[in-house]
């Protein structure tokens, strides 16, 4: 009954969140703003997602951005250089962030702890230099221009994704099948395997778990469906250079899964909203919010070490130990 209890509250809430994110552009589709702050959260909550995927084995990886580059430059490229449609591209540029990531994470989830951290971090800022020194294909440090959103013809159907109002929707699509997956992939016996590394390497190695194969599989995952949302990212900005995917966009998913808690999907799925509304709240600050972010962290982990996740639990533990003193007076 207990899980059972779970399932419907969470779905209550996953049910009430996609209503939420389905109403709010009909509501604002002439504020051109609104909708790209909408459309930021959404690619935000699906790169947040990502990195949690990854946390559940007890790992957070600092190229997370430089994955997202990776998908993101594939994408533009194909569709700049060969003309193939977005439909295409998109798919080509996350399985390349996934087939590099499945490749560097033989050597790099041998790694634990600070070293993993640190090793990581380098492979983010290789990632951006190489983007950046292929110059005659990547553009360098300049970037990429003209990398213009999807059209779609279905049906006698023509979708013009150039609207935000379009847009919106596309990428919201994506972050609910990307959030979905991971979801039920947490929830399947993959996902239990996950979580038992996450709580002892060396026990889950006793029982008979391939350890390697399954972080190998958990940093693919992740870094496949980062690429994807880099290449969602690409085509709604339709300019990308290596500063886009600098360090600093892993710091913020990382942040963002913190303070949403790290417990559950729920994480990301409130921590990534909150926290872009407060980025754009912040923004004429410029590069102070970075340190706004810094402090919200703090205050998360001192005062609220369970997230935005456990405020419910804490509430319901409140009035409970409300109506015990009532009683016993």
């Amino acid at each position: 009954m207990g899980i059972l209890k779970n399932k419907l509250k969470l779905s209550s809430w996953l049910f009430l969140l996609t209503f939420i994110f389905l109403v709010v552009p009909v509501i604002f589709q002439q504020e051109d703003y609104v909708l790209h702050v909408c459309i930021i959260i959404a690619i935000n909550t699906s790169l947040a997602a990502s990195l949690w995927l990854l946390w559940t084995l007890g790992y957070v990886s600092f190229a997370h951005a430089g994955f997202m580059g990776i998908g993101a430059y594939t994408s533009a490229l194909l569709f700049l250089r060969l003309g193939l449609p977005f439909w295409v591209t998109m798919w080509i540029g996350a399985a390349v962030a996934g087939i590099i990531a499945l490749l560097v994470a033989i050597p790099l989830m041998r790694t634990r702890a600070v070293y993993f951290f640190m090793a990581s971090w380098a492979l983010g800022e290789v990632i951006k230099m190489v983007i950046a020194y292929l110059r005659p294909f990547t553009g360098g440090w300049e970037g990429l221009f003209h990398v213009d959103p999807p059209k779609l013809s279905i049906l006698g159907l023509h979708i013009d994704f150039a609207s935000r109002f379009s847009y919106y929707y596309l990428v919201f699509v994506f972050a609910v099948a990307i959030i979905f997956f991971i979801y039920r992939l947490n929830r399947s016996r993959i996902g239990i395997i996950f979580w038992s590394i996450h709580e002892s390497e060396i026990l889950a190695e006793h029982i008979g778990i391939h350890v390697l194969r399954y972080k190998v599989l958990g940093f693919t995952l992740a870094c496949f469906f980062a690429g994807l949302t880099g290449a969602l990212y690409a085509h709604y900005q339709t300019f990308i250079s290596p500063r886009t995917f600098d360090i600093w966009v892993s710091e913020f998913s990382l942040v963002h899964i913190i303070v949403g808690g790290l417990s559950t999907i729920a994480g990301p799925l409130l921590g990534a909203p909150l926290l872009t509304i407060a980025d754009e709240l912040l923004r004429p600050l410029g590069y102070l919010r970075v340190i706004m972010f810094g402090v919200v962290l703090v205050l998360v982990v001192l005062f609220l070490p369970g997230g935005l996740e456990s405020i419910p639990n804490r509430l319901r533990a409140l009035v409970r130990r409300f109506r015990k003193t009532e009683k016993e007076v």
